[in-house]
């Protein structure tokens, strides 16, 4: 079956509906963790953000590859 735009919109207008319907409700632990989180000393303004990640090495090669890549240790 070919695809047309109009089959692209309409499913976008499905996936809008179901999103309406959608709700979380984030826990009070929840909430506390992520102020928690926040809170840290290297997520405040100011704070040196510029080391790698360990994984964007294994991200990196499997967006580049197509396929998915095991970290190293």
């Amino acid at each position: 079956m070919k695809r047309s735009l109009e089959d692209g919109l309409r499913a976008l207008r499905e996936a809008t509906e179901l999103a309406k319907s959608i709700r979380i409700e984030l826990t009070d632990d929840y909430l506390e963790l992520i102020a928690l989180v926040e809170a840290l000393p290297q997520n405040q303004s100011g704070a040196d953000k510029s080391g790698r990640w360990r994984g964007s090495r294994a991200y990196w090669s499997f967006i580049a590859s197509g396929r998915i890549v095991e970290p190293r240790s």
